[in-house]
């Protein structure tokens, strides 16, 4: 489901229903709380499958078995061993979906009236303000950029092995 719906049906309950969240403004951190549900939510579910399968491979594999065979625990041995397995895809798939995450805030920006980057780049287009869209695209692409390269920077902080070479 594209966030700018999960927006809407989040508007709806808890901020026209219930009444916990504002509608729309930049006035407190309560109104960071919708939007940011409204873009993780996807990409969560999408990371936890990710993650879940990975698990599953993981506490497949022989240093599992010899983990259990001394006596850990079954948490124990997700938490120390099979773990650190299953975080590489996650993070990979993290890094990659960032660029979705800056592509779905335009429209949920303005589905939730914040005044920010999203809404400048959506007056340049409009205005066709080249020097503004570009800057915008720039930033954008450096955030990216940032992004995955932390991701493979966490590639040895996750993996072991990966930190002789």
């Amino acid at each position: 489901m594209p966030p700018f719906v999960i927006g809407l049906l989040l508007l709806s309950l808890f901020s026209f229903t219930l009444g916990w969240f504002p509608v729309s403004g930049d006035r407190d951190a309560s109104a960071l709380v919708l939007p940011a549900l409204a873009l993780g939510l996807p990409i969560a579910g999408t990371l936890g499958q990710v993650l879940r399968e990975g698990l599953e491979r993981a506490l497949e594999q022989p240093f599992a078995t010899t983990a259990r065979s001394r006596g850990l625990t079954e948490r124990a041995v997700v938490a120390r061993h099979a773990l650190r397995h299953a975080l590489l895809p996650a993070v990979t798939l993290a890094g990659w979906l960032v660029g979705g995450l800056l592509g779905g805030t335009v429209i949920t920006e303005a589905v939730f009236g914040r005044p920010s980057l999203g809404q400048v780049a959506l007056e340049a287009v409009t205005g066709r303000d080249m020097p503004v869209v570009m800057a915008v695209v720039l930033l954008s692409a450096a955030v990216y950029v940032c992004v995955n390269t932390a991701a493979d920077l966490a590639y040895r902080v996750v993996d072991p092995r990966l930190r002789s070479t």
